[in-house]
């Protein structure tokens, strides 16, 4: 490292942690295949490091300091063993939620500094900060923050507004006479448990089911082409340009008078309406 590059503090403990374990898998190696009944380990290790330390976009950064350089601070650090289970009950809960997003996803609603403030008050997901404002806590998370409450309701607004990323057919197999369905995906489809109002062609449809990320809808026949329009609460509504005429037969239906099947179900991206001519 050259004496003008910094590095965050992080990124540091990170690279001197990530050697010690493979320290430790060198040792494992050596315990199975030499078939030690004993060795040795390290238990602690104690570090001095003297950096000049910088505070950067809400970041701690160090400068390793030269031999000559004496205005360094020192960071006294040190490694201690800890067991699986004592990271797992520590360590910060990651969203295991495949359809969350983190807060990078709000773009330029939130800085760089303003989405760093969010974190160090434990708000890490967009879906953390819609539960932050259903339970009233933004205006603690403000004051905290030291965020201004407008900015974060603002935040908000644009985290909440659902989102319709595919329109696609459902169709019975074999010989059902069930009609097809249609399965709509995509983000925030239901919001604050209140029931979400869809219209295609600008008529109400059936929905079946709904959740967050799905709906499953029962389209009259021509319902199967137009715009689909999403309401997920008063404030918050999208809407999306789709075709999927020739999924509206169900197999045996008559065409003309003659017998035709409808295409297998297969997955059909929509084109969004902001893209339309």
């Amino acid at each position: 490292m050259t004496r003008d590059v910094t590095l965050r503090l992080e990124d540091f403990i990170q690279a001197v942690q990530s050697q010690l374990d493979n320290a430790q898998a060198a040792m494992a190696v050596k315990a199975r295949n030499l078939n030690l009944p004993l060795t040795f380990a390290i238990k602690d290790i104690n570090l001095d490091l003297r950096a000049h330390v910088e505070f950067t976009d809400s970041e701690i950064r160090i400068r390793p300091a030269a031999a000559d350089e004496k205005e360094a601070s020192i960071f006294h650090l040190v490694f201690t063993a800890i067991t699986r289970p004592a990271i797992e009950e520590n360590a910060i809960s990651f969203a295991t939620d495949p359809d969350d997003q983190p807060l990078d996803e709000l773009g330029d609603e939130l800085t760089t500094d303003e989405r760093k403030r969010l974190e160090w008050a434990g708000v890490r997901t967009i879906k953390q900060f819609q539960q932050a404002e259903e339970s009233g806590a933004v205006h603690t998370i403000g004051r905290v923050t030291n965020l201004p409450v407008d900015r974060l309701r603002k935040a908000l607004e644009r985290a909440s507004t659902p989102l319709v990323q595919r329109v696609e057919p459902v169709v019975p197999g074999g010989d059902s006479a069930e009609p097809p369905l249609l399965r709509v995906t995509g983000r925030n489809l239901v919001r604050k448990g209140m029931f979400p109002q869809v219209r295609i062609g600008n008529r109400p449809v059936s929905i079946l089911k709904s959740a967050p990320s799905e709906l499953l809808l029962a389209p009259d026949d021509d319902q199967w082409a137009g715009e689909l329009s999403l309401r997920s609460t008063p404030a918050h509504s999208t809407a999306m340009s789709f075709d999927l005429t020739a999924f509206r037969l169900v197999r045996g239906s008559q065409v003309n008078g003659s017998e035709r099947s409808a295409s297998p179900a297969m997955e059909i991206a929509a084109v969004p309406e902001e893209a339309r001519p």
